[in-house]
């Protein structure tokens, strides 16, 4: 555990140095821990990566108090529990500008367009965080050579429910965005309501599996949550 100061109302706790279900484990249940204790001047806790930032009020507590407490936490299981979802993604790559990288990644990876797409719907992926636009999540554990790195020239709009890929890792925009990330299919799952009560569907330490479906399907389930918002995209849910 290392800590570091990130402004005066802010304290990252390092877990790790290795991107991989083990850490992100641990560092789901410190986060766990740390809302379970109700620590003095504690605002909120963000779990990422390698790390959790937490951020407090300095008139209330201190980075050293901060520091004292949560190294006196136990490592081990969390206190409350930390709960896990398991969700089944439709993923699309037939339609024109679905799948734009598709070849792309293939090349770089020695293997036949199919073969990525295998991959991608046989991998059980760890949501490890979300970040950069609200409720986008950032998964990982895809095979090694797909690890390709981000492209060179920016695309500047990329549509929401695209799935993109880049250095090992996957994500999906819950909205339109510009990325540096190869796009290798479309899902229409909703994953940001901003009037739900819970407005991210997805939560840190969630795993996802794509299931591959053809143009016709992906449009029918488009179709179908349009209509029923998104609490129907809670049926993907396992």
């Amino acid at each position: 555990m290392e800590f570091l100061s990130s402004g005066d109302t802010g304290l990252t706790v390092v877990l790790g140095t290795d991107v991989a279900p083990e850490t992100s484990a641990r560092v789901l249940q410190l986060c766990a821990n740390i809302n379970a204790a109700d620590l003095a001047g504690v605002i909120e806790v963000v779990p990422t990566y390698l790390s959790l930032l937490v951020h407090y009020d300095p008139l209330t507590t201190t980075q050293a108090a901060l520091k004292k407490a949560i190294a006196a936490l136990p490592a081990g299981r969390p206190a409350s529990g930390v709960k896990v979802a398991r969700w089944s993604f439709p993923i699309c790559v037939e339609a024109e500008g679905f799948a734009p990288d598709l070849e792309t990644v293939a090349d770089y990876a020695k293997r036949a367009p199919r073969d990525i797409v295998r991959a991608m719907t046989s991998t059980v992926q760890t949501v490890y965080m979300l970040g950069f636009a609200p409720g986008q999540p950032y998964l990982g554990d895809l095979p090694a050579n797909m690890a390709l790195p981000r492209r060179e020239n920016p695309v500047p709009n990329v549509p929401a429910g695209a799935v993109l890929t880049a250095t090992g890792k996957t994500v999906i925009y819950p909205n339109s965005n510009p990325t540096g990330w190869h796009i290798i299919g479309r899902t229409p799952v909703l994953l940001f309501d901003k009037t739900a009560q819970q407005p991210a569907l997805l939560s840190p330490g969630d795993l996802v599996q794509f299931h591959e479906v053809g143009l016709d399907d992906y449009h029918q389930i488009e179709a179908r949550l349009r209509t029923g918002g998104f609490a129907a995209t809670r049926e993907f849910l396992l």
